[in-house]
């Protein structure tokens, strides 16, 4: 009987030994994916972090080379270049150049070119006059658009009659404040072709700005869709500018029709220009070696009064959405 509970007790003192094991095992496995997870996660942090430095300074080294352009075959940025490009040892940059005078400006924009712009877009007539009306509306501080903005928001204090006609957009995003603006409207959308490929439409954000100070456009900055506005939606005249451009920058909005067999109104090519403004857009794209991705978009104005650098920076704005 003795024997016979000594090893009753020797089986219950293996199980739990090897239960104890088991605990143990899992709890080491825990540690080592937390501890692993944990690692990754600092990891991603690090990519992350240089992706947002790359376009960080992408921001600083593309507006230097811009302050930097002149006619010389040997400028390091010449007029009309829409982008620059480099590698370096953590990753590879890409910037988008824009001068503001190729963008339409929200502050001197009429109501029919804005429709031209939003069905440049891909929206009808019926759809674009609206929110064309809403646009040029809320440059009134007194009007129906900034008295229905109050009531949704809730607060009615918004509205200020007594601003009449003092009101400018100060910036490109006030559009989202704007009745009936759609974030695919402002951002731009996707959509699916008939051959089931998807692709991006522009938004507002790419075509518009406060910065220009003028109502024409510069052809040889302005997006395809701006261009598709300012000629009237001559779409032979957008192909032929953007293919003269690129082909050399055109030295003034009359070399179209002499370099071109294309027909532009009287109307259209007073809007269009090649006059540039000194401020650009730049979205910098920052990639890392393994692939993380991070942009940054700023205004810059080359142009500088206080002696502080040859640019400054007008606006900023990390982790843009394009």
């Amino acid at each position: 009987m003795k024997i016979t509970r000594h090893r009753s007790d020797s089986g219950v003192v293996l199980i739990a030994v090897l239960g104890g094991i088991l605990i143990l095992t899992v709890v080491v496995f825990a540690l080592a994916n937390s501890v692993r997870g944990a690692a990754d996660e600092v990891q991603n942090r690090k990519s992350r972090l240089q992706a947002y430095y790359l376009a960080r300074g992408g921001i600083y080294t593309s507006a230097w080379l811009l302050s930097q352009m002149s006619p010389a075959s040997d400028s390091p940025v010449h007029l009309g270049q829409q982008s620059l490009e480099w590698k370096q040892e953590l990753g590879k940059v890409h910037v988008d150049l824009t001068d503001e005078t190729g963008k339409i400006d929200l502050n001197q924009v009429t109501e029919p070119m804005m429709e031209k712009l939003l069905m440049a877009l891909g929206y009808d007539l019926d759809s674009a006059r609206p929110v064309a009306m809403a646009i040029i509306d809320w440059r009134n501080a007194s009007s129906l658009a900034h008295w229905e903005s109050a009531q949704a928001s809730g607060d009615l204090l918004q509205y200020d009659p007594s601003q009449a006609g003092k009101f400018r957009y100060q910036a490109i995003e006030e559009l989202l404040q704007v009745p009936g603006m759609k974030p695919e409207i402002y951002y731009g959308r996707y959509v699916r072709h008939e051959d089931g490929k998807i692709v991006r439409l522009p938004g507002l954000a790419e075509c518009v700005t406060v910065d220009s100070g003028t109502g024409q456009i510069n052809i040889n900055y302005a997006p395809y869709p701006v261009l598709l506005a300012a000629t009237d939606m001559n779409t032979q005249a957008a192909d032929d500018i953007v293919a003269g451009r690129n082909e050399k920058p055109f030295a003034s909005s009359s070399d179209i029709t002499s370099r071109f067999p294309t027909s532009i109104s009287s109307d259209a090519m007073s809007s269009l220009s090649t006059q540039m403004s000194g401020r650009f857009t730049l979205v910098a794209t920052g990639q890392t070696s393994d692939g993380i991705v991070a942009r940054v978009r700023a205004v810059v104005s080359l142009q500088t009064t206080t002696g502080a650098g040859p640019f400054q920076i007008r606006r900023w704005k990390d982790a843009h959405v394009q």
